[in-house]
């Protein structure tokens, strides 16, 4: 029997922290995995831990350990806590504003399991897409799918949802001014010489920005955290820009593509007002990504 545990990072997910627990306590999960524990990493200064110990009480079979914060310190320090904290076999790792397919949990610890893989990545889906910036955003979700699904990059991994061998989570300590820690993580693994898989069945569900600033910040701030990456490791990280992947997915959907040239001119004027302010490790909420 392979044990989980579930880690979970939350800064001011009070709208989002119970869709998430409830889309946990409906996960598929049949033998030869058990759901252990769920670990949770806080740092709110709104209702969300009180919502989290309300769900505790209402839920005491699903072992939920929660660590609150009253100091502001990222997600760094949060995915550390968990490493430290958590004890199954496996470890998946969620971001507390998305909601989870049936069987994406068991997707992904599959993929681990009895195999010579030390993470699995999920496939990020975006919701309610039908403005300009949800267009863009869905354009450049499929377009990272298809870079996925093709094998072109080992550095596509993204924190929405994960699973890692346990034994080796607790080998890694990620510095707090961090932000790209998926990228991060998944650099350490390839470094320690481990293998990182892809499992497209295993869907995560966050919803799209629906204001240019904060499709702006998502994109500054994920240009910052490779640039980070690119100097803890001292080289350059290949390009993950591919022609054919790119052709095909704006022949595909048109309407994304123009979407996303739209919303890319404006980011050198994002870039120049808000960068500091967006690429600060603490953690930076979009609001409009929040139901």
């Amino acid at each position: 029997m392979k044990e989980i545990s579930i880690g979970i990072i939350s800064y001011n997910e009070e709208k989002n922290i119970i869709t998430l627990l409830n889309s946990i306590k409906s996960q598929n999960i049949p033998a030869p995995f058990l759901l252990k524990e769920i670990v949770i990493s806080d740092d709110s200064s709104d209702v969300t831990p009180d919502l989290i110990r309300d769900f505790m009480k209402a839920n005491p079979n699903m072992s939920i350990r929660l660590f609150h914060s009253e100091t502001r310190r990222g997600a760094a320090s949060g995915w550390n806590e968990i490493f430290r904290e958590s004890s199954g076999d496996i470890l998946v790792l969620y971001d507390a504003d998305i909601r989870l397919e049936k069987n994406c949990t068991f997707n992904l610890v599959k993929s681990i399991s009895g195999k010579d893989i030390a993470l699995c990545a999920s496939n990020p889906q975006p919701v309610k897409y039908s403005n300009i910036y949800g267009r863009a955003t869905t354009f450049i979700s499929n377009w990272l799918r298809k870079i996925r699904r093709s094998n072109l990059t080992r550095y596509t991994v993204m924190g929405r949802g994960l699973a890692i061998r346990n034994d080796l989570a607790k080998k890694i300590i990620i510095p707090e001014d961090i932000i790209a820690i998926d990228l991060f993580l998944q650099n350490k693994l390839i470094e320690l010489g481990e293998k990182i898989w892809y499992n497209d069945d295993a869907k995560v569900f966050f919803k799209s920005p629906s204001t240019l600033y904060d499709f702006s910040s998502q994109v500054l701030r994920a240009r910052s955290g490779h640039r980070q990456i690119s100097f803890y490791k001292g080289e350059e990280l290949p390009a993950s820009a591919n022609l054919k992947a790119t052709v095909g997915c704006f022949l595909k959907d048109p309407v994304g593509g123009l979407s996303t040239i739209y919303c890319y001119m404006f980011i050198p004027y994002y870039e120049m007002r808000y960068s500091k302010k967006i690429s600060s490790a603490k953690w930076y909420v979009a609001k409009s990504t929040k139901r």
